[in-house]
């Protein structure tokens, strides 16, 4: 514990990107901690002068300051339960999605987030890239006590309400790609991840995990395949803690609202933000690939609508499905 609070520390002073001295501090518990700041990819370094830097300013996450500015949201939101659920904030962690999952006793509406983690996973069970300090990774728990049938969309709707977030705080471009990728100008900005705890006829606890490229490096995303994108390339420039904060209240409205009626509510604006909508598109299933036109999702199910070289209108449940861009071809 005095380690962690020793790293925490140096975190802290070094997070400004300025050098600083550190020389109140045992020499041996100093190199202690610079080897985990080096450990999260922080590149310590010292000077000629003896003074402490990291290779860039760190906007870090503030566990304190999260949750004040969740609880103005939700007074200022009459029908919103001013107890439900607080932020937990971790330096790193294996995966926040599994921190839910496995922690037991903890409250509907629970949030957890971490400036890394060194096992994220995508769908499909794809591994999500986490580089320290640079992104969003965000899970929350939420335990309904609904029809299970009401949940087969809780995906899009998660999507529907991290695009009106971020459209709503100025985020121009935003549009999603069924049934959990984000993207900004036609590049990857984010997924969703949902996985079960428990999940019967009488209950069902949810974790819900979303990640958001918030200003990651080129030379931390080498790995990645795909065209990606930052939301610190849109003109509005949004503060972390404040972006935690606003999507923590706006999940916590929208998935209250889900347990009073059904999805349809959101599901309805699917195609504002329908990154496929009207564009040919390839299916990927485990034995056969199908082309097609995408015409968008079943506003009652979520069921993903494609319009087949025949004419006929085939719907597809959320599963084990890839959906890919056809490019340069016509149906």
């Amino acid at each position: 514990m005095i380690q962690e609070q020793l790293i925490e520390t140096v975190l802290l002073r070094l997070a400004d990107g300025l050098p600083h001295s550190l020389a109140d501090i045992n020499a041996d518990d100093l190199a202690c901690a610079l080897q985990q700041l080096d450990a999260w990819g922080l590149q310590p370094s010292q000077d000629e002068y003896s003074r402490y830097s990291i290779v860039r300013r760190l906007n870090l996450l503030d566990q304190a300051a999260i949750n004040r500015t969740l609880f103005q949201h939700k007074l200022q939101n009459t029908q919103q339960d001013t107890q439900q659920g607080s932020v937990l904030v971790s330096r790193s962690l294996d995966s926040t999605n599994e921190f839910l999952l496995t922690q037991k006793d903890l409250p509907s509406g629970t949030i957890c987030t971490t400036e890394m983690q060194t096992a994220g996973r995508g769908r499909r069970g794809r591994q999500w890239h986490s580089p320290f300090a640079q992104n969003l990774y965000f899970s929350l728990l939420w335990h309904f006590q609904t029809q299970p049938e009401k949940l087969k969309a809780l995906s899009l709707v998660v999507g529907i309400c991290v695009a009106d977030t971020l459209t709503e705080l100025g985020v121009e471009n935003i549009r999603l790609k069924w049934p959990n990728d984000i993207y900004l100008n036609g590049r990857k900005l984010g997924g969703i991840l949902i996985e079960s705890r428990i999940f019967n006829q009488q209950s069902q606890q949810m974790v819900i995990g979303i990640g958001l490229n918030l200003a990651m490096q080129p030379s931390d995303a080498e790995q990645i395949s795909q065209p990606w994108a930052n939301l610190n390339e849109s003109a509005v420039k949004i503060e972390r803690n404040q972006l935690v904060a606003t999507l923590a209240s706006r999940l916590q409205q929208a998935l209250q609202q889900l347990e009073q009626c059904n999805s349809s509510h959101y599901l309805q604006r699917w195609q504002q933000y329908d990154y496929f909508y009207q564009q040919p598109i390839k299916l990927l299933l485990e034995q056969e690939e199908i082309h097609g036109i995408c015409c968008g999702i079943d506003t009652d199910s979520g069921e993903l609508l494609l319009k087949t070289e025949d004419g006929r209108i085939h719907h597809f449940n959320i599963g084990e499905i890839s959906v890919r861009a056809l490019h340069n071809q016509k149906i």
